[in-house]
């Protein structure tokens, strides 16, 4: 990829992240950290509180970190890489996964645990024990599920035998277990293994994702295994074993997998490049038809309003949930109906972001959806 249509690129890309997290209704998910959390995510969402009239008074952090992990993947990529247009492809890929797109417009800690682990892939290769250390103690602090990530970093420096690294995981490693394990693991074994492997699917999309999985099963047998394939190939394979006796949150390990996107495309170079130029074709159409499939997702996501238009049944659209309260309230307002009550709390919070209230306690005739 040239360096021109890369920097086009970008600037495309930036502006449907900031159109799309700007027009975008709120959320169930994201009105129910709104109103009813007191976390890291509720502080976010109140940060930039009446600083802009649309969906971006509760986004902007998280937009904000979505493109600051632009330039780090992009730092991140180039450790990989010789030439500056593979970092330029790969970056660009990085970008196009759904899962990146949607953890950056909206409310979500993936996108904060990602700018971590980015920052420290960049500062272990760099050698920068206090930047290493700072990123894991962030990181702590801010996702319930850290464990994951110290437990890679445990085996790894394990094995490569780095015992300053190793003690500083392992502390990490029984804090995060002691004091702040969100990772929970208990009730009866209800098989969630293929709800998962489809999640996976929906954050990679279904080729890249079978890629994707070929190309840490292809490393594990025949490349040298880094630090990055460590930090998503356990996390990988931990979702797996802990879905076949319970639901797996997504956000408790995608942004440890999602970051080693990097990885296949250096398996894709070099399938091709250790193939003479006449055999190297069918490797290069379907690395093709793979990028095309991300452009197509991708398009789905950014256009998404279009499809409303020629859908018989809106309920139907991945987006209903986010816009079905919004368009109810619009009806509300055209008939002066100022409250309305739903059994769904999350709901509930989304017709009170718009202003209208449950009526519970008022004259209104109380409706159950």
């Amino acid at each position: 990829m040239s360096r021109a249509l890369f920097y086009g690129f970008i600037v495309f890309y930036t502006s449907a992240i900031i159109y799309l997290a700007s027009t975008i209704p709120i959320g169930p998910h994201e009105a129910n950290v709104y109103y009813s959390d007191r976390d890291l995510l509720y502080s976010l969402t109140h940060m930039c509180e009446g600083h802009f009239n649309n969906f971006l008074t509760f986004r902007i952090p998280f937009v904000f970190f979505g493109l600051l992990n632009i330039p780090l993947f992009f730092t991140m990529s180039q450790l990989y890489f010789e030439k500056t247009e593979e970092s330029y492809l790969a970056t660009s890929l990085y970008l196009l996964l759904p899962g990146i797109i949607t953890s950056t417009i909206l409310v979500n800690i993936s996108v904060l645990v990602i700018t971590l682990v980015l920052f420290f892939i960049i500062f272990y290769e760099k050698k920068i024990i206090w930047g290493q250390a700072l990123s894991m103690l962030v990181l702590l602090f801010i996702h319930d599920a850290s464990i994951i990530f110290f437990m890679a970093l445990a085996i790894f420096f394990a094995i490569k035998k780095e015992n300053k690294l190793f003690l500083i995981s392992i502390i990490f490693l029984a804090t995060s277990l002691v004091f702040f394990n969100g990772l929970v693991i208990g009730g009866r074994p209800e098989g969630e293994f293929l709800q998962l492997f489809g999640l996976y699917m929906a954050l990679f999309s279904p080729l890249v994702f079978l890629y994707f999985f070929y190309s840490l099963y292809r490393i594990w047998l025949r490349e040298e295994k880094d630090i990055l394939w460590y930090i998503s190939s356990i996390a990988f394979v931990f979702s797996i074993l802990l879905s076949l006796r319970q639901q797996v949150d997504m956000t408790d390990f995608a942004p440890y997998v999602i970051v080693s996107v990097v990885l296949m495309l250096v398996t894709s170079r070099k399938s091709v490049y250790v193939r003479l130029p006449q055999f190297q074709s069918s490797y290069r159409l379907g690395f093709n038809l793979l990028f095309g499939s991300l452009l197509i997702s991708a398009g789905i996501i950014i256009f998404h309003q279009f499809f409303f238009t020629i859908l018989d049944d809106k309920s139907k659209h991945f987006a209903y949930p986010f816009y079905e309260p919004y368009w109810q309230v619009l009806e509300l307002r055209e008939i002066g109906q100022n409250c309305y009550t739903v059994s769904n709390k999350k709901v509930q919070y989304q017709l009170k972001y718009y202003g209208i209230e449950s009526c519970e306690d008022k004259t209104v005739p109380k409706i159950h959806k």
